[in-house]
C-alpha cells in the first residue's frame, strides 16, 4: 500500500468516526423549527430519490446506480447543514459534538418502548439493507419475499385462529 492510498483511508475513516456526529446534527436540524420548511422539503426530496427505485441512472448498473444515490443524497445534506440558519446550525453541531443531541434521546425513548426488539433490529440492520439492495436490483425478487412473507405470517396466525 502506498502512502496516497493510506492517507486515503485513513481520511475515509474520519469520516466514518464523523457520521454520527453529521446524523446528530441532521436530525436536530430537521426537527428545529426555526430550520426553513423549504431545507426541510429538500431533504425529504432527496430522501424519495434514494428510496423509490426511478433514478437519472438505474441501480441495475453496477457501482454507478447505487452512486448517484449517494452523490445526491451527500449533495443535498451538504446543502441543508450549509443553507440552515447558522445560528441553529451552530448550536445543533454543538449538542450533537457533545452527545446531547435530540437524536440521542429519542433512540433512548425508542430503545425504552420497544425493549431487546430495538436490539434485535439494531443488529439486524445491515443484512436488511443488504437485502432492500438485493432486492431493488431484482424486482421479481420483491415479489417473491412478499410472498414468502405472506406465507409464512399466515401460517404462524392461522394456529392462533384455530384455538
Amino acid at each position: 500500500m502506498n502512502l496516497s492510498s493510506s492517507s486515503r483511508y485513513l481520511r475515509m475513516a474520519r469520516l466514518v468516526l464523523k457520521l454520527p456526529t453529521y446524523a446528530r446534527m441532521v436530525w436536530g436540524l430537521v426537527r428545529d423549527p426555526r430550520t426553513p420548511i423549504g431545507l426541510k422539503g429538500m431533504l425529504a426530496a432527496a430522501l424519495a430519490y434514494v428510496v423509490f427505485p426511478v433514478d437519472l441512472i438505474p441501480d441495475v448498473i453496477p457501482i454507478i446506480g447505487q452512486a448517484d444515490d449517494l452523490t445526491v443524497l451527500l449533495l443535498v445534506l451538504d446543502l441543508f447543514i450549509q443553507n440552515a440558519p447558522p445560528e441553529v446550525r451552530a448550536e445543533h453541531s454543538a449538542r450533537a459534538r457533545n452527545g446531547t443531541a435530540d437524536l440521542d434521546r429519542d433512540l433512548a425513548q425508542i430503545r425504552v418502548l420497544m425493549g431487546d426488539r430495538f436490539d434485535r433490529i439494531k443488529d439486524d440492520l445491515p443484512e436488511l439493507l443488504d437485502r432492500y439492495g438485493r432486492l431493488r436490483r431484482d424486482p421479481d425478487a420483491l415479489k417473491r419475499a412478499l410472498a414468502s412473507w405472506r406465507r409464512r405470517r399466515s401460517l404462524a396466525t392461522t394456529p392462533k385462529e384455530l384455538e
